[in-house]
């Protein structure tokens, strides 16, 4: 017994065993856990992916605190929030590349029963957040009804107007992407659930990556926590996520996401054309870059680095992911508590991949 309680306590303090080891295991290992340690987390996963392989993967803390359940990268499945968007993205230029959606075409033209506005906007403002559809208000963050179909929930905001007119501002809006769902199934005649997982997640290999579907029955799911007013965690109350999948609703692994990004570093998935929609920042009519393309975010790192992807938060879960297309390297981090703030620890690993 003191011999499983010592190898437990070591797999808590440094990290959950994994098989991929190299010469820099040490040191980010030496990062992570200083990180770790400073925070009062209940669980952290991270990969790292170098020229399209995993080259570091490994769990910090617990899955489930009470069961002492371990984290396990390749298996563990946290929730992603805004990620969904990224993944979205691909679905959509999926139509895109058939012709079977016009990102530059009227939404009305996709969705006629959505309310009309003061002004027409279309898909590539909507997936810029230049549309001027709100984001969450009031304790929306908090649903529990169950949409049983994406048309039906856009009643959580298809009536209110427009925060100002199309291309003229930026602003953040998971709403929007809600919206930009229904159109997806229009464009391919299937439900977007359906449809995203037969176009991304199963031609991907993303064999762990769902929709967070109502009494979705799967193992290896983490227990979801949220910081209290004592600095600790508890529990996160329970939410239903049917309202926003296309923009918040997805859960998926640390190795699955990099598996992801990693398929968009060149145009062996997706098209050139398409990869340079995506990842270049949109702007407003004025001229100004927003930093944001087409679900990705477009970000400075280090040393003059550009850093593409998507961070996410959600009830009881925090993501980043971004990559290097450059240098070819992968960062992607989860944990199961929100409102986590990662602070320095994602670039100062890229510091260590991209020497």
């Amino acid at each position: 017994m003191r011999i499983k309680f010592i190898y437990i306590l070591f797999i808590f303090l440094f990290g959950c065993s994994s098989e991929y080891k190299d010469s820099n295991s040490g040191e980010t290992d030496q990062i992570i856990n200083d990180f770790f340690n400073s925070k009062n987390l209940p669980g952290l996963s991270v990969s790292v992916m170098k020229e399209g392989k995993i080259v570091y993967s490994k769990g910090f803390g617990y899955a489930d605190v009470d069961s002492k359940t371990l984290i396990i990268p390749s298996k563990t499945k946290f929730r992603i929030g805004s990620f969904s968007k990224t993944l979205t993205a691909s679905a959509l230029m999926i139509l895109v590349e058939k012709q079977e959606i016009d990102l530059d075409k009227s939404i009305f033209s996709y969705v006629p029963e959505f309310p009309k506005k003061k002004w027409d906007f279309n898909l590539r403002l909507m997936t810029g957040h230049l549309s001027g559809i709100r984001h969450y208000k009031d304790d929306e963050m908090n649903i529990t009804k169950n949409y049983d179909n994406v048309f039906d929930a856009l009643e959580v905001f298809q009536n209110d107007p427009l925060m100002h007119e199309p291309g003229t501002k930026y602003l953040y809006s998971t709403h929007a992407w809600t919206l930009i769902s229904l159109a997806i199934e229009r464009g391919a005649k299937k439900p977007f659930a359906q449809f995203i997982d037969n176009n991304v997640f199963s031609k991907l290999g993303m064999a762990n990556t769902f929709a967070e579907v109502q009494g979705l029955d799967i193992d290896n799911k983490v227990t979801y926590y949220q910081k209290n007013s004592t600095g600790g965690y508890d529990v996160a109350k329970a939410v239903n996520n049917s309202w926003k999948w296309a923009g918040g609703g997805f859960i998926s692994t640390t190795e699955d996401v990099a598996k992801f990004l990693h398929n968009h570093l060149t145009d062996s998935y997706l098209s050139e054309n398409s990869l340079n929609a995506l990842m270049t920042s949109q702007a407003t009519k004025d001229g100004k870059k927003t930093g944001y393309g087409i679900g990705w975010r477009v970000r400075d790192g280090r040393n003059g680095d550009i850093l593409y992807g998507h961070t996410g938060g959600s009830v009881g879960g925090t993501t980043y992911a971004f990559m290097n297309k450059i240098k070819k390297t992968i960062i992607v981090i989860t944990s199961n508590l929100g409102s986590v703030n990662f602070g320095k620890l994602p670039l100062d690993i890229f510091d260590i991949y991209n020497k």
